[in-house]
């Protein structure tokens, strides 16, 4: 094209010149002849130009640009709208995680980089020990990394961990204090971050998100915790929108159109009490530093909603100082309220003493002698000296065998109950089953191996590995006089998009035992604390600290609460137990008050360095309940949100994880049940599509080789012609009401088919 147009300009004038040579024209006529041939000049280059003019029309296109996209880039933008994630609240409104900005910070060293006077935008090399002076003392950076940093070939650095997650305020005051010291070539980038206000609160628990890079643009995604459990309901998605710009770039008013609407992440209320959570965070603290203990949990519940108010670990770490959390001895990302399984001990004999009481197994006034060998093993009680005879009586009843923490007592227990009816209370606790309440890798417990021997420990505890949500979960029985309750983490989901909530309500999951044998068993705890004799927190010398006289350890209000201690042998790596004067998981688990328990409080100290007393778990114990308590009629009320109830659309579960799409459903507030043992989902009780209430029971039935009868306690008519329709049985219905009261065929054995199932109704 450009070789032609070269002739088609040069070539008429060299003509011209030619023939005037030639023929001797007149100047007239030469100009006459030149104009003539500059008109044709024209009219060709306009064609060209016309063609040229209607084919970027048609094709548009030139190589490979397109060129309507470039147009509409010089005077229209698209931009992303990045979703906000949902805030983590307590109970109450107060505000656990939350989105923030945080800053890096960066250095200039390109000596290109001037304003449009000349000056310098850059860190001249005169001024970098002035820097690392400044640097140093406003961030505490090394100074090797910034003298590195200073000194390299590139254009411009940061300065690692210390240099980044920079606060507002922070930034700030050193963006004043550089230019009081006229320092140029420093600068900051903004990061999304998370921020958690109350810094040491429940961290393992809560969790942590961080900013991820997904499609070339920064989320913030859940790392650990509640966060990542709860990733997909706080996330949200990104919208798009676009808008008109003027000539220098900025958005004309008016002229903005959202292509795709933003979703922001929905909030999430946990259960957890602001106030009770930071002061168990100070009790747990010192208990930490008195004991010297490798590690340490505690978790307060309501008893009669199963709403988990507090809990905490130590070691443990805050958002600033997770990056040196490992350092710690001892140290686990893992919450040890859900992902960290172990053997109770003997605050495990709860349930055993729960079953037998319930199966009339126990004679508690009978005597037995404290002397016991199960084939090859025997089996000794805790104040057994090393000639083997006991510090305390020999002989004693069952009742003060469980003040007295007896093993012998509970293992002979547990051979009169016979390894099958103890294994069916195990079942009906639904220990060895997750809990699901929605968190992430949570531990399923393990339950005794079948031998003779572990099957008989396993009554105080030993060879039965759980967790301490496991634990509250049947110790919700125990409180609410037979009726078991889902431990709860989650109090309210509200989605801002739609101004809509699900809120929480208490969860009824089976009922394992009476009344009466949950009656019995408080009335037992609480002889542990008050009998002079053989109850293992019963303190003959007081507690100078809580100003405590010789009697009950574990005091509410003045009152003596229900108590049972535990000393769990540890498993060490090498095979069997630790041997050490020190190496057990001490324990307890507190209820308050006594006779009609408002909570639970359990608390674990594995490996003390310090010499061993109870009064460790009672100096968290006792203030704790005692606000708890003071707080009880606050704790019923939760946050208002301005909300309209909203509703879960059911989805197709079929062919899924069934443990996942349990967890799943948890999460969005609704009460699913697991009906077998199989990995994945073959029928759901709720149809795909169907748009439910929170809380809303949802059966799931799995592809198990067995059909396994669950605790149908609470169950509406509907769902048990459902069960009973999947497992081909005939059901027949006692007295009237909407709920189901008790079931003719026992939880967890099998069923077969045609066999008839009567069920008593009650409310």
């Amino acid at each position: 094209m450009i070789k032609f147009l070269k002739k088609l300009i040069f070539f008429p004038f060299r003509k011209v010149s030619r023939n005037a040579r030639k023929t001797n024209w007149s100047t007239e006529r030469n100009r006459k002849r030149v104009g003539k041939s500059l008109f044709f000049l024209a009219i060709a280059l306009f064609t060209v130009f016309i063609f040229r003019f209607v084919w970027l029309i048609t094709v548009n296109h030139v190589g490979g640009t397109n060129l309507t996209t470039m147009a509409k880039s010089n005077y229209q933008s698209t931009e992303t709208v990045h979703a906000k994630r949902g805030t983590i609240y307590d109970r109450t409104g107060a505000a656990i995680a939350v989105d923030s900005s945080t800053y890096t910070i960066y250095a200039v060293i390109d000596k290109t980089q001037v304003d449009s006077n000349g000056n310098p935008l850059y860190i001249d090399k005169k001024d970098f020990t002035k820097v690392e002076d400044f640097l140093n003392s406003k961030l505490r950076i090394d100074r090797d990394l910034i003298k590195k940093q200073l000194n390299s070939k590139l254009k411009q650095v940061q300065f690692g961990p210390k240099g980044s997650d920079i606060s507002l305020e922070k930034m700030k005051e050193i963006q004043k204090a550089a230019e009081n010291e006229k320092i140029v070539g420093l600068g900051f980038t903004a990061n999304i971050s998370r921020s958690y206000p109350f810094g040491n609160f429940a961290s393992q628990f809560i969790g942590i998100a961080r900013p991820k890079d997904e499609n070339g643009t920064q989320a913030l995604k859940g790392d650990m915790g509640l966060e990542k459990a709860f990733n997909n309901v706080l996330s949200g998605e990104n919208g798009k929108e676009t808008y008109q710009k003027d000539i220098y770039g900025r958005p004309i008013p008016g002229t903005t159109k959202v292509i795709e609407p933003v979703k922001n992440g929905q909030d999430v209320y946990t259960t957890l009490d602001a106030q009770l959570q930071r002061n168990l965070e100070g009790y747990m603290d010192k208990a930490a530093t008195d004991t010297g203990a490798q590690q340490l949990s505690g978790t307060l519940v309501d008893a009669h909603t199963g709403e988990i108010l507090a809990t905490s670990q130590r070691p443990t770490y805050t958002a600033t100082t997770i990056n040196d959390a490992e350092k710690q001895k001892y140290f686990t990302w893992n919450s040890l309220l859900s992902q960290s399984a172990f053997e109770p001990g003997s605050t495990f004999k709860t349930f055993l003493m729960a079953g037998a009481l319930d199966s009339g197994k126990v004679n508690l006034n009978e005597t037995y002698q404290r002397k016991l060998q199960v084939y090859d093993t025997t089996i000794n009680d805790w104040d057994v000296t090393e000639n083997k005879s006991y510090t305390l009586p020999e002989t004693v009843t069952y009742a003060q065998g469980f003040a007295l923490s007896s093993n012998i007592g509970m293992s002979k227990i547990e051979m009169n109950m016979g390894d099958a009816l103890w294994g069916s209370y195990l079942n009906k606790f639904k220990f060895g089953l997750k809990v699901r309440a929605g968190l992430d890798g949570e531990n399923p417990g393990a339950l005794p191996s079948s031998n003779a021997v572990s099957q008989i420990q396993s009554s105080f505890g030993q060879g039965v590995a759980v967790t301490p949500l496991q634990l509250i979960r049947g110790w919700t029985a125990i409180a609410g006089n037979g009726t078991m309750l889902e431990p709860h983490i989650v109090s309210k989901v509200v989605d801002p998009n739609t101004k809509t909530s699900l809120t929480s309500k208490a969860e009824v999951v089976g009922h394992p035992v009476s009344n009466d044998a949950a009656s019995g068993v408080r009335d037992l705890m609480l002889t542990v604390n008050t009998d002079p004799v053989y109850g293992t927190s019963y303190s003959t010398s007081g507690d100078s600290e809580q100003n405590l006289a010789a009697g009950p350890l574990f005091m509410v209000n003045g009152e003596p609460a229900a108590v049972k201690t535990g000393t769990a042998q540890i498993a060490s790596t090498t095979g069997g137990y630790m041997t050490g004067s020190q190496d057990y998981l001490y324990s307890a688990v507190v209820m308050y008050p006594a006779k009609n328990p408002d909570f639970i409080f359990y608390m674990n100290v594995k490996i003390p360095t310090e010499s061993w007393t109870l009064k460790y778990i009672a100096r968290v114990a006792n203030p704790l309940l005692t606000s708890a308590e003071a707080m009880k009629n606050d704790l019923s009320v939760s946050a208002d949100t301005d909300t309209k109830a909203g509703k879960v659309t059911i989805e197709n579960y079929k062919g899924k994880d069934s443990g996942d799409t349990a967890d799943s459903l948890r999460r969005t507030v609704l009460s699913p049940v697991i009906i077998g043992t199989g990995a994945k989902v073959t029928a759901q009780s709720i149809a795909e599509g169907e748009k439910v209430s929170a809380n809303s029971r949802i059966l799931l039935l799995t592809n198990d080789k067995d059909q396994v009868m669950p605790d149908m306690y609470d169950w509406s008519k509907k769902e048990v012609e459902q069960l009973a329709n999947w497992f081909g049985i005939k059901v027949t219905y006692e007295g009237s009401g909407n709920k189901v009261l008790t079931q003719s065929i026992e939880t967890s054995t099998n069923v077969k088919k045609g066999q008839t199932l009567t069920v008593k109704m009650g409310n």
